[in-house]
């Protein structure tokens, strides 16, 4: 683990209605850290706290005979605060920066180890340009916030303590105006904050859907240009765009007149506050270095207050940021295996006791009272119509969902009491959508692997009927093969796939109509692999043609998230039944035997 990946059980201490705490922890660094910092800081903007009084000496002193700079002592004490601002600067900003870009990384970190934890059903509602703006968008503005207001209130701070301690010194009566600063600072943050936090939540919102919007149009542009409507896509994201640009010039204009508000009210304060002090020099009881001093004290003053409360479009952007980030920090939709069975062998039997699987918001079960028991090394080909239950039965053999009523065992045990993760490094699953990431084919032949010899990787290959034209490729196993693999035809990116599941050695293999979108030559390479793969272990077929089952040793006809009929392919074709119907339907002729059912299925 890396030194700054959140422990394991920082999900419990993370807390989404006090932001502040939970940046320090994630920080997470000694009391001593923080008083460096601070300490470091005041060193380093030391030049700009003794300017004032520099200024108000220089103006007293040129009345004299001798000016200042002929002091040895003045120029040697000011060359020296000039000068250590260069180390103290340079120490401040990588102690600051070592917290800043640990909250940033945690964050990252915690974001992607959550989805990873959060169910399939929210990654199927989920779209991943929202998540994606999470992940860079939103954990960029909480750095920034940060950043700002490490910045400003430190500068603010330090330089109204120091301002206030020398004024009360010299001139008690001045330092009301420097004490005014702070109502008027809380003043401005509570009037505005409301209005600049309702207008950056519609900004926000408005940024995540045209992200999630662009996102799906990169992904349809060959569907586009197939059709030819690129005119009708366009409008449709410019919609997009201009209810952002719209949102955004709302957000601008309130983030201007919070400006304008704040420069009015701190240049009239500083106004008063200077003319106070040139009426004290007036009547004797301050001298005109003083006034100078004063004067300057209070613009730096007003300046850092101005600048804190200029951070608060940025505070408000980050704290909304905050708050779309909790969406997926908190949400609860997980997949639970801590504490569980661990699997460290899998045999492949499965029993389906009663199982149904409800989805939200559905009334209706995709799989209803399901009961189906799966010797090791079986073949069962599931087969239906489109919406019958025959995917969702797949994910929850996988473990991607967990049966609403009833029970699933893996070798005899409860699925819901196992480490789910253990057990799918015994699953190989080829689907009709083959997933490919960018990258070389070695890449994809290896993912989630370590130590792979070459050897080994073209045994799987050549198992999978892919050999050969990996072998003709320019760069063979290193290849880049594009995004979703989209320099392969799809033949050679199923193949590539079958590879992929080969080389894990599984002990349960799911088909899920793997062939359905290939040519006859393809459908044959695969089906040979196919073959390959499934010999000794459980195999599961989701099959729409149904010249895809002739190895399976039973077919489960599902109907309406029910088994409807169940036997091996002879038997149900015997039967004037719905597999009959659909073998019928596919225009595939029926054996006059049962001798002949293998040949001809």
């Amino acid at each position: 683990m890396s030194p700054l990946t959140p422990p394991p059980d920082w999900h419990a201490r993370y807390d989404s209605r006090r932001p502040v705490a939970t940046l320090f922890r994630l920080a997470d660094m000694p009391w001593w850290r923080y008083a460096a910092l601070v300490a470091l800081f005041c060193l380093k903007h030391a030049p700009l706290l003794l300017l004032p009084v520099a200024l108000g000496y220089i103006v007293d002193q040129l009345g004299r005979s001798r000016f200042v700079f002929a002091e040895w002592w003045f120029v040697a004490l000011v060359a020296a605060v000039l000068l250590q601002n260069v180390p103290s600067h340079l120490a401040f900003t990588r102690l600051l920066s070592h917290a800043l870009r640990r909250i940033e990384f945690r964050l990252r970190a915690l974001l992607t180890e959550r989805l990873q934890q959060l169910s399939i059903a929210f990654h199927d509602n989920a779209e991943s340009g929202r998540i994606q703006s999470k992940v860079l968008r939103d954990v960029e503005s909480i750095y920034a916030m940060c950043q700002a207001v490490a910045h400003t209130v430190l500068i603010a701070g330090v330089t109204w303590l120091f301002a206030m301690t020398s004024t009360l010194v010299k001139a008690p009566v001045v330092a009301v105006f420097f004490a005014a600063s702070v109502p008027l600072a809380l003043w401005f943050g509570r009037t505005f904050r409301r209005p600049l936090a309702a207008r950056q939540h519609e900004f926000r919102a408005g940024v995540e859907a045209m992200s999630a919007r662009v996102a799906q149009m990169v992904e349809m542009i060959p569907v586009t240009r197939a059709h030819g409507v690129e005119d009708r896509e366009m409008a449709a994201v410019s919609q997009q765009l201009d209810t952002v640009l719209l949102q955004g010039r709302q957000l601008d204009t309130a983030n201007g007149l919070f400006q304008a508000s704040l420069w009015v009210g701190v240049t009239a304060i500083s106004l008063t506050a200077t003319a106070f002090a040139g009426y004290l020099s007036w009547r004797g009881r301050i001298s005109i270095g003083d006034v100078v001093m004063y004067s300057a004290f209070y613009q730096m003053l007003l300046g850092s207050v101005q600048a804190l409360l200029g951070t608060v479009p940025t505070v408000t952007q980050g704290l909304e940021a905050f708050r779309s980030i909790n969406e997926i920090l908190e949400r609860d939709d997980l997949e639970r295996n801590a504490g569980k069975a661990p699997v460290t062998r899998v045999d492949g039997a499965l029993v389906f006791e009663r199982v149904s699987f409800l989805y939200p918001g559905s009334r209706t079960p995709a799989v209803d009272e399901i009961s189906l028991s799966i010797s090791p090394g079986e073949c069962i080909a599931f087969v239906g119509e489109s919406g019958s239950g025959k995917s969702t039965l797949m994910r929850l053999a996988i473990g991607l969902a967990r049966p609403t009523r009833g029970r699933l065992l893996l070798d005899g045990r409860d699925m819901n009491t196992l480490d789910l993760r253990g057990y799918r490094r015994f699953i190989a699953v080829v689907s009709q959508r083959t997933v490919l990431m960018a990258g070389t084919i070695r890449a994809n032949l290896t993912y989630g692997l370590d130590d792979m010899h070459e050897e080994a990787l073209r045994q799987a290959l050549a198992a999978a009927n892919a050999l050969e034209f990996v072998e003709q490729l320019p760069q063979g196993l290193d290849t880049l093969i594009g995004e979703r693999g989209a320099r392969l035809s799809g033949g050679e990116a199923q193949r590539l796939a079958m590879a992929r599941a080969l080389i894990r050695d599984p002990r349960l293999i799911i088909l899920d109509e793997a062939t359905s979108a290939l040519d006859l030559r393809n459908e044959s390479l695969i089906q040979e692999a196919t073959h390959r793969l499934m010999a000794n272990r459980t195999t599961l077929i989701v099959a729409h043609r149904l010249s895809t089952i002739r190895r399976a040793t039973r077919v489960v006809v599902m109907q309406q998230g029910r088994c409807i009929e169940s036997g091996t392919p002879g038997e149900l074709l015997a039967r004037d039944g719905v597999f009959r119907r659909l073998h019928l339907l596919h225009g595939e002729p029926t054996p006059t035997a049962a001798v002949d059912v293998l040949q001809v299925i």
